[in-house]
């Protein structure tokens, strides 16, 4: 970590840097919400994330990027360092990242990676990271600039990896189509090793248009404690995950994300072989400049309990809009009902489970 930060630093005074000042780019955000639910107050069970205190203000993020993003047609050298405070840098917090007791504060450095490209094998070149990066897999972020929703689903909480340490390359094919392999220090860590040995990841982007109106996206995730240890259950001996996507944009105001999600973890103690799969779907309508609809829905079995801690199905469906009067800002309040096939939802540490909830929640989101 230290070579790296002096890279950074390198970087940052060179006469290159200072010579491309327009390429330098410092900016962040403030995204802050508040979450009504019919499981009353507190931390809520299972779902949902990352607004999960019920009754509650929270104020999520504050973000603040430093960057320096990497030309495409000629041999160049880039960085992105992120520092990330709130309540959901407490809750992403991993091995490696600065430790909050206060689960409704915390601050980290969530990505901070050098980045390079090199017009090699093809007209489009090869893209290189070395760093703690945003996860490959999922069209889902934790970055409130990037996602649609306040609430976050299944699969990104449960079947996902979060941000890694690694060394990454990403060849650029042709104009469709980009392969991603990468070799990571496990699950959400800071230039730590999770466990004994490395995890790796693939990925191929393809679109199906030259026009780029259909992504499909294939990604491969292998290692110990390639996922996140979400559950009292320890982690098991090899996890797996395959993932598929597609995205389609059907008008100018109509696009559609679908993405199905498969696991499993080998060795897990008390239970064997560890099981999940899910499924969702996601609309964005576009009612006009400053007006946006959407709709999710989406479903996941917990095969034998090892992600949430119930061995059962969830379902949820999820209604929204996203209002932005300026484009530094957006309000997006929603709606979200869950079902499980068992009382799973509820306060943490209550025993009146339901099995099922309801929230509303409205969040407010400022870039500068």
């Amino acid at each position: 970590m230290r070579c790296l930060l002096t890279l950074l630093c390198l970087l940052l005074v060179s006469p290159a840097c200072r010579a491309q000042d327009s390429h330098f780019r410092v900016y962040g955000w403030l995204d802050s919400g508040y979450t009504s639910s019919t499981s009353g107050s507190g931390l809520l069970l299972v779902e949902p994330r990352m607004n999960r205190f019920g009754q509650e203000f929270l104020l999520n993020q504050a973000a603040f990027v430093i960057d320096r993003p990497l030309k495409t047609d000629a041999w160049s050298l880039g960085f992105y360092f992120q520092f990330f405070a709130g309540a959901d840098a407490a809750f992403l917090q991993g091995p490696g990242d600065i430790q909050s007791s206060n689960p409704r504060f915390g601050g980290t450095i969530r990505q901070l990676y050098l980045s390079a490209h090199a017009p090699v094998l093809t007209e489009g070149g090869v893209d290189f990271v070395l760093g703690r990066q945003g996860s490959l897999m999922g069209y889902e972020s934790y970055m409130a600039p990037l996602r649609p929703f306040y609430s976050l689903t299944y699969q990104w909480q449960y079947g996902e990896d979060g941000d890694d340490t690694g060394f990454y390359a990403t060849w650029h094919v042709t104009k469709q189509l980009d392969l991603s392999y990468g070799v990571t220090l496990g699950s959400n860590t800071f230039f730590t090793l999770r466990d004994d040995s490395p995890c790796h990841i693939a990925q191929v982007n393809y679109w199906l248009q030259e026009e780029k109106k259909t992504l499909v996206t294939g990604s491969f995730l292998i290692g110990d404690q390639a996922v996140g240890k979400t559950t009292p259950f320890k982690p098991g001996s090899l996890a797996t995950v395959v993932e598929l996507s597609v995205r389609h944009t059907w008008s100018d105001f109509l696009t559609q994300v679908i993405q199905a999600n498969l696991g499993w973890d080998q060795s897990v103690p008390r239970i064997g072989l560890g099981q999940w799969v899910g499924l969702y779907t996601i609309g964005i309508f576009q009612l006009g400049p400053k007006l946006d609809l959407q709709a999710r829905a989406e479903w996941f079995d917990d095969v034998n309990g090892t992600r949430t801690g119930f061995a059962t199905n969830y379902g949820a469906l999820t209604t929204g809009v996203a209002f932005r009067p300026r484009p530094w800002i957006a309000v997006r309040p929603e709606v979200r009902a869950d079902f499980a096939g068992v009382p799973a939802f509820g306060p943490a540490g209550f025993f009146h489970r339901s099995d099922r909830q309801l929230t509303a929640a409205v969040e407010c989101l400022v870039k500068f």
